[in-house]
């Protein structure tokens, strides 16, 4: 068993972003995370290679771009980045806005 607590586990920037960290040791090829998107911030374009995303809405409304499609994520929404699509997400809104993210070999 490993217990993960949040808040001992420090954030780091990432351009105009912040993430926490929350894989797990026992994990070998897939990463979680969380994702802080302050107001007006973005993550520029961006296609992954090796691996596919599945973001998940925790606060905030935060608009992606995949593919050429708008769609945007509010809390509980589920978001699958399948590998080699090109995305890029930006927080329009009015409030911080937070994701979870699990990045796994495709």
């Amino acid at each position: 068993m490993e217990l993960k607590r949040y808040d001992e586990i420090e954030s780091f920037p990432f351009g105009n972003l912040e993430i926490r960290d929350m894989t797990p040791s026992v994990f070998r090829q897939a990463k979680m995370a969380e994702v802080e998107v302050p107001i007006g911030a973005d993550n520029p374009p961006y296609a992954a290679v090796e691996n596919e995303k599945v973001y998940v809405g925790i606060s905030g409304d935060i608009e992606f771009k995949v593919g050429g499609e708008n769609v945007r994520i509010r809390r509980g929404d589920v978001l699958v980045v399948n590998r080699g699509e090109q995305y890029s997400y930006h927080n329009g809104g009015y409030e911080k806005g937070r994701l979870f993210v699990i990045q796994a070999p495709a």
